[in-house]
């Protein structure tokens, strides 16, 4: 089973329309600088708690917990993932993923075998500036076929871009849309300051202007079923 850095009881927020557990895995292959998960991301190794006390509380829980929502981190990292969401499934449990997207294998392989409800794809940058957040042309050639992979899959998903002023400007936005075009679900989700944060020099405490994620989606919105705010 993958090691569990730790995990939220109850989310009404990462888990559209369900009463979820957050379940955080360690480690990553990115390093964003505005990433809020600072320490589980550098963390390879170690975790805070068993598989049988997340278990035994899911247990406990079962008529307020719906789903558990599988983050990170990057979870796809872990090669046992899958039988771990098998395990959270026999419970009865909906498993909605989150991903930055670059090991498509995995996903395809967890949505064909019925793992995952619901899959979030983190969006970094357009194509083009991914190499601000990965230095590996596999990892971008991985997110693009990710793309593809969730957009024709029969699961619910989302795409959803962390929007930091200093790295993301309205064209850049705009460029993703393109790339996105047609997608159900965008979801512009703007910076915040913790005490996690990677890059806390370069980030800056400011959080990303509410008027500038209006704006972005105003812009954007012939591209998408539709787009949600999360600020």
């Amino acid at each position: 089973m993958p090691l569990i850095y730790d995990f939220m009881p109850v989310s009404l927020s990462d888990y559209p329309g369900v009463v979820a557990c957050t379940v955080f895995l360690p480690g990553c292959n990115f390093r964003c600088p505005y990433c809020h998960n600072g320490p589980l991301v550098k963390q390879c190794i170690g975790g805070k708690v068993s598989e049988s006390i997340l278990f035994e509380y899911l247990e406990k829980r079962r008529n307020l917990v719906d789903g558990v929502c599988i983050t990170g981190g990057e979870p796809t990292l872990w090669s046992d993932l899958g039988e771990f969401l098998k395990e959270l499934k026999n419970r009865g449990l909906k498993v909605k993923l989150d991903t930055n997207g670059s090991q498509p294998e995995i996903v395809k392989e967890l949505i064909q075998k019925g793992l995952v409800d619901y899959v979030a794809v983190d969006i970094k940058a357009s194509p083009e500036k991914y190499s601000l957040f990965t230095k590996y042309k596999e990892h971008i050639e991985g997110v693009l076929k990710t793309v593809e992979l969730v957009k024709t899959s029969s699961v619910d998903y989302e795409f959803r871009t962390t929007v930091h002023e200093r790295i993301l400007s309205l064209e850049d936005i705009k460029a993703i849309a393109r790339w996105l075009s047609g997608a159900k679900r965008y979801v512009l989700q703007g910076y915040r300051y913790s005490e996690g944060v990677i890059d806390p020099e370069f980030c800056g405490k400011k959080p990303c202007d509410k008027a500038f994620l209006e704006r972005a989606k105003e812009e954007i919105s012939e591209y998408f079923g539709e787009i949600v705010i999360r600020s």
